[in-house]
Formats: C-alpha cells, structure tokens, sequence
C-alpha cells in the first residue's frame, strides 16, 4: 500500500489494522454500499478514487446512500465507515454473547478524520471493549460506540459493561506490551490501545480512560479539526 502510515509498524500491529478494515470493508459491501467501499479501498491504497466500471450497452446497477433495513435510523444518517464497522464487528460480539450498539446521539455524516484513522480508532476500541465485556459478562454484556462533532474536534467513544479498569491502571494501558490478557503462541498482545494512543497524539488529541456510569469503562477519544500533523502522515 501506498500510504506509508496504513499497516506500518510491526506484524501484530499490521494484522490489528487489517481485521479492521476488512470488517469495515465487510460491513460496507453487507450494507450494499459499493460507491463507499471502492472509495474506501482507494483511500487506503493512497490511489484517487476509481470510476465506477461499465460495461458497453449495459447501466450500472444502482448503488445505496444508506443502510438497509433492520439497521437502526441513526446509524442510516452517521457516517458510513461507522455503521460499516459496526456492522462487521457485531456478528463476532454476537457470538461471544456481547450486544454492540451504537449510542443514542447524533454522529457527523463527515467527520474531520481521516478514513483510515477513524477505523484505526474505533476499530481496536471496539476489539478491547468486547472482550472486556465477554471475559467478565454481566446479565447483558454490551459495547456502546458513539461519534460526535464539536466545533473544534471530533470525539469518539467507546464504552462497555465489563469489569472496568482500576484507576492505578489507567495510565499503563496505553503502553505498547501491556495487557491483562493471555498472549496466543507466537504472538504478543497490547497494541489495540497503543495504535489509538499514537492516532491521537498525530492529531494533538488526547485519549482519556473513566468509568462507565453505572459500571465497567469508556474510552474517549478527542481529534481536533486541525491537526500540528497532517493526517495522512507518519508519526
């Protein structure tokens, strides 16, 4: 890929980045949005966006603006890579039992992110809050993403039910190596939440761990809308 910043970093890192756009990309062709995946395969191939093939004598098929049903109304109206996502993450939080939704609040149809930022982000949030809320379920174990613009940056929140994280830990999540969960063979874990750290730090954000009211944690994610950095480049 072209994009220096898109997959850069190590393996683990690179197969984080991965699973996240293919579940975006997933998620864009479920929801039969294909003007928004070629446009989306361009961003991160860093090629101007394709024109729609056609074959002579024969009319495009029409392509969708917005989700098909059953997706609820707000997530038709935000913007498309975040109900995409959605979308591609939810059928894997089923079937660990974890309901993922989306929060109850307006989300910009274009948020001042870019494309592959924006999966960066949410994508590893969405991944940590899952299997913090499968690994400890209460009752009815869920992720609740939200997505909203203020006049001088772009927030993005994700939050579940788990066990949440004591305050003497909050700080070290955000290194590089650190996680309370078993590594797999041959593979290391803790670079979701480092990922996110670095997004934020090219944007001169911040990234901010709490406790979910009424228990477990949410994660908080300010972008301004005029990054020190452009968003395209390399840390």
């Amino acid at each position: 890929m072209k994009n220096q910043q898109i997959l850069a970093g190590t393996p683990l890192a690179r197969d984080h980045e991965l699973a996240n756009y293919l579940h975006t990309l997933a998620g864009l062709l479920d929801l039969e949005m294909y003007a928004r995946a070629r446009q989306f395969v361009a961003e991160l191939s860093g090629d101007p966006a394709p024109e729609r093939d056609r074959a002579p004598g024969r009319d495009p098929a029409p392509e969708r603006d917005h989700a098909p049903e059953p997706h609820p109304p707000q997530e038709r109206r935000s913007e498309p890579l975040l109900h995409a996502l959605l979308a591609g993450k939810r059928a894997a939080a089923a079937e660990r039992g974890v309901t993922l939704r989306l929060a109850d609040r307006p989300a910009p149809s274009r948020p001042a992110v870019a494309s592959h930022d924006l999966v960066t982000v949410l994508g590893n949030l969405i991944d940590n809050a899952v299997d913090a809320a499968a690994a400890h379920p209460p009752a009815k174990p869920f992720v609740e993403v939200g997505m909203w613009a203020e006049p001088d940056a772009t927030v993005l929140s994700v939050a579940d039910n788990g066990p949440g994280v004591p305050t003497a830990l909050r700080a070290a999540v955000f290194r590089e190596g650190w996680s309370t969960k078993k590594a797999p063979p041959h593979r290391g874990r803790g670079v979701g939440l480092t990922l996110v750290h670095g997004v934020a730090r090219r944007y001169g954000g911040s990234v901010r761990l709490g406790e979910r009211p009424g228990g477990g944690a949410v994660v908080t994610v300010r972008l301004p809308r005029n990054p020190p950095v452009a968003a395209g480049a390399a840390p």
